[in-house]
């Protein structure tokens, strides 16, 4: 029993641990972006010390293992202060579960061996790969840069960068479409590769892709900023690469986020048309949180005056042709007058006690047609039922098989609805007939009443519901590339520090290098925004096509909630600058012309 009860959990926990890897990998995607950005900055002001060890006889390999040692340093400081915290927050949210009624207080967290090498072991890993090319870079100054006053990192082309770019961005184009050519969980893995060799594509050919917007963006500053935001556009432009980087790190987490918004809009505008198009019940009664109640209320709604009919509706698991599977039954006269189900083979007139209907997709997987028989068993036994039609999928029954309410009561199910489908008659008035109803049902608290829009609300809820459960772990993602935007930022007025000497030296004031540099910010905010809102949009476009066959056959995008993700991302920006620009403001003019 309890084997069974873990392998239950387990299946109900396997999307949201498939969600969570799936959120690790961004994550990590996203600090391996910030951990490059460091160490190139990093590496590049020290190109002068690099190159003195080179002359007193360092090899490239021992430089090489001299940032690759420092970025082991880190990540091993790092991975285990991450591990605490993860620890941390793991009992924060048992706690919580605890407060809501799941109380875990006799189950300790469990913190085994291979939890702790696998945390070390990505965390080590990811800064070690992000760290190399700096790394590498680092090895190629050649000894007689050391006698230069100015030393410059060696830079390879962006065009082998733009070429391998497009070649992933074309390779994930590929798979995207073989994917929705395709069927089945294979087809979405293919879709879901493909979208992360674009991201990565579009990642690597941004320091091209996104020029054109930072040139935009510098005519806008200079007509508005004047001198000042030519200078800070000009900044973004000058490193292209770093500014790439900094603004790929943000573009990842928008493009998810605005992915699962055209998705989450597209479900929603789905359920509502599914509702008013293959809804004809007048009212629902269902309980407030999912369970099944007495079926004694449908048959006091039934006496209500002014309802015509009810039609009762159940879910139960069973077992058709020995595979377990989440089955249905109902009325079959009334739920027809309720519910607009569409047959591609069969009648409705034929669907009586003793048969059953099969939904399109399970009856080609199976190959199931009318006439055949199908053994369903529950807990009493075995029944053979006949096949009296197939029928187009229709989220209102949400399920493969379709019985009636016969089968579930000689089957030994506990006679239970889940819903109560309610129609009015003729010349009743809505309200009154919808009052008299409530007044019937108001002796359970849980079990209520909702006319067609409350119920499409209530369809719509845990959309909204498992939006904000992904909204607040990429969020996460968010603030890490956020981080990236402050610690390039900071890094780069410490590399920049004689020019704002030099700046502040022939008259530029500490308000206006203040305004430079959040101004950078924001451009670097602003490219990441546009980038991932676009993107964002194409994929969940993409998904949208590719699951239409699901139900979700309507596409909606919120074009005013991705504009407000671009008008935050450039706050952020302010924000993100707010301490890089402080720093910079307050160096010693004298001091910062004097650095070298």
């Amino acid at each position: 029993m309890a084997q069974e009860q873990k392998d239950a959990i387990g299946q109900v926990l396997q999307f949201i641990n498939i969600f969570l890897y799936v959120f690790v990998v961004v994550a990590l995607v996203v600090g391996s972006f910030l951990i490059v950005n460091t160490f190139s900055i990093l590496v590049a002001q020290r190109a002068r010390e690099l190159a003195l060890l080179r002359a007193l006889g360092a090899s490239r390999r021992q430089v090489r293992r001299l940032v690759l040692l420092e970025a082991f340093v880190i990540a091993l400081v790092g991975s285990t202060i991450g591990i605490g915290v993860g620890f941390g927050i793991a009992g924060g949210i048992k706690a919580i579960f605890g407060a809501i009624g799941l109380d875990l207080s006799e189950s300790p967290l469990v913190f085994t061996a291979t939890t702790l090498l696998w945390s070390y072991g990505v965390g080590i890993g990811v800064t070690m790969v992000a760290a190399y090319l700096p790394a590498r870079r680092a090895a190629k100054v050649a000894p007689v840069e050391a006698l230069r006053d100015g030393v410059a990192m060696p830079e390879t082309t962006i065009r082998r960068r733009l070429i391998v770019g497009i070649a992933l961005t074309a390779l994930g184009a590929g798979t995207i479409a073989a994917g929705l050519i395709g069927e089945g969980g294979r087809a979405a893995l293919l879709v879901g590769i493909g979208i992360l060799a674009v991201l990565l594509g579009v990642a690597l050919s941004s320091p091209v892709i996104g020029r054109p917007l930072l040139a935009l963006l510098r005519v806008v500053y200079r007509r508005t900023f004047g001198t000042i935001g030519q200078l800070s556009a000009d900044n973004a432009l000058r490193n292209p690469r770093r500014t790439a980087a900094t603004a790929s790190a943000l573009m990842i987490g928008l493009a998810l986020v605005a992915t699962m918004s055209v998705l989450g809009q597209s479900s929603k505008a789905s359920i509502d048309k599914i509702i008013a198009t293959n809804f004809a019940a007048d009212l629902v009664v269902s309980n407030a949180i999912g369970q099944p109640f007495s079926p004694s209320i449908a048959d006091d709604v039934a006496a209500v005056d002014g309802v015509q009919q009810v039609a009762p509706f159940r879910y139960a698991p069973g077992t058709v042709e020995g595979r377990e599977d989440f089955i249905a039954a109902t009325d079959p006269d009334a739920f027809a007058d309720m519910v607009t189900l569409n047959l591609r083979d069969g009648s409705l007139g034929d669907f009586t006690g003793g048969t059953a209907l099969v939904e399109e997709q399970r009856a080609d997987d199976e190959g199931i047609a009318v006439g055949d028989t199908l053994t369903l068993r529950l807990p009493k036994g075995e029944q053979d039922v006949d096949v009296a039609g197939i029928y187009e999928q229709n989220p209102a029954v949400g399920v493969p098989y379709l019985f009636t309410l016969d089968e579930f009561v000689s089957g030994g199910l506990r006679p239970q609805d889940n819903f109560v489908f309610v129609s009015l008659a003729a010349g009743a008035t809505f309200e009154t007939v919808e009052a008299d109803v409530d007044e019937a049902v108001a002796d359970i608290p849980l079990v209520s009443v909702k006319d067609q829009a409350a119920y499409a609300e209530e369809q719509r809820a845990p959309i909204d519901q498992l939006l904000y459960i992904i909204y607040a772990l990429l969020a996460l993602a968010i603030v890490i590339a956020v981080l990236g935007i402050v610690n390039t930022l900071a890094l780069s007025v410490i590399e920049r520090t004689r020019e704002v000497g030099l700046l502040r030296a022939i008259g530029m004031q500490r308000r206006q290098l203040r305004r430079m540099v959040r101004l950078e910010s924001v451009a670097i905010a602003v490219l990441g925004a546009v980038l991932g809102v676009v993107m964002g949009v194409i994929f969940g476009v993409v998904l949208q096509q590719a699951i239409a066959d699901q139900g979700i056959e309507v596409l909606q995008i919120p074009w005013l909630q991705l504009a407000v993700f671009v008008v935050v991302a450039a706050l952020v920006g302010v924000l993100a600058a707010v301490l890089p620009a402080r720093r910079a403001a307050r160096l010693d003019v004298l001091t910062a012309i004097g650095t070298e």
